[in-house]
């Protein structure tokens, strides 16, 4: 009987550190889920690339801020796959606004960027819960160096990475054994 692959989801999958890390999972073995927010043509290049090392691939749209949307992409991962062994978090925003132009900042965009780069990983976290019991898995967020260090990033985009470094730490202390928790702060 033949071994069934692991299973992993990449949000935020579309370009850079996702498409990246989809399809090194894909030459490391697992099958991958490829979640995107806005543009389905860079997604299915990424699963090109992750197909091309052997892996059966999911693309499913998602914004990781809407709750709803977040567990309609979860029950879709349970639908195709049954289960997933490994997580990683790395939808994320910014804004141009220079870090020193104060009034040029709003309120809703502040809260934008919090929504997608620190509630999604929580949000996507919680929805995974129900395929946890059938496997044990391992979580990377992704931070940045920016959250470790002051750095010349917007304002809301330094501060809610510095969030994800916590929030990663509370979910290892929370998840542990079973479950890995860890975080990497890619600089430039």
């Amino acid at each position: 009987m033949t071994q069934a692959r692991s299973v992993a989801l990449v949000t935020g999958a579309s370009s850079g550190i996702g498409r990246a890390a989809a399809v090194a999972l894909a030459q490391a073995g697992f099958d991958v889920v490829i979640n995107y927010s806005r543009s389905e043509q860079a997604a299915r290049e990424s699963a090109n690339l992750a197909q091309a090392k052997g892996a059966k691939t999911l693309l499913l749209q998602c914004d990781v801020s809407d709750d709803s949307s977040v567990r309609k992409m979860l029950a879709a991962v349970e639908l195709e796959f049954g289960r997933f062994d490994g997580l990683v978090n790395n939808a994320g925003i910014t804004t141009h606004v220079k870090p020193n132009d104060f009034e040029a900042m709003t309120a809703e965009e502040w809260d934008r960027v919090f929504a997608v780069n620190v509630r999604g990983i929580f949000q996507v976290k919680r929805a995974a819960v129900p395929l946890q019991k059938v496997a044990r898995d391992s979580i990377v967020n992704t931070a940045s160096i920016v959250g470790l260090r002051p750095g010349p990033q917007p304002l809301p985009y330094a501060a809610s990475k510095a969030a994800v470094v916590s929030l990663t730490k509370l979910l290892a202390l929370n998840l542990a054994p079973g479950i890995r928790v860890n975080a990497v702060a890619p600089g430039w």
